[in-house]
């Protein structure tokens, strides 16, 4: 009986990290309007540098650098990314994502991207999840342009 006991209670405390670690998933939604800096302003980006205003959900700012950037005969652009959100509230979620931004005219590209989260700081530490980007680039070119897109997506967090 003692040895069941043990068992059941060794049984408990093993439980109880897995319980304090439940995540939680919220809905996030918003706006962004980011901008391309010019070559000098981020040298060290090859292929540019965006800084931007996030409203919504992730209220705040971010930034993103292209990781790769293949252009094609049509106007198209094949890319991949790495963005950051820092809210108002001093935490950070880290992005990467792929997508084609399709061009509609010259200078103008439609944009169609899902990041994946990858990791945080803060609350978004342990974060997973994805936001979906929808929206257009304006007057797109090497160091001049801007984005102006909606965002929509799922970010779980762990409860401590």
């Amino acid at each position: 009986m003692m040895r069941k006991l043990i068992i059941a209670v060794f049984a408990c405390m093993a439980a109880v990290p897995a319980a304090a670690q439940t995540r939680t998933c919220s809905e996030m939604s918003g706006k962004l309007n980011e901008f391309i800096l010019p070559p000098s302003a981020a040298p060290n980006d090859p292929f540019g540098r965006i800084l931007g205003t996030v409203r919504g959900s992730l209220q705040g700012a971010t930034t993103a650098f292209l990781t790769s950037f293949q252009p094609s005969p049509n106007g198209d652009v094949k890319i991949t990314v790495i963005d950051t959100f820092s809210t108002d509230e001093g935490n950070n979620l880290i992005t990467q994502g792929a997508a084609t931004w399709t061009a509609v005219k010259p200078g103008f590209l439609a944009v169609d991207l899902t990041l994946v989260v990858a990791g945080g700081t803060g609350k978004f530490r342990d974060a997973t999840g994805s936001l979906h980007l929808l929206g257009i680039g304006n007057n797109v070119g090497p160091g001049t342009g801007q984005f102006v897109q909606e965002y929509r997506g799922t970010i779980c967090l762990t409860n401590q």
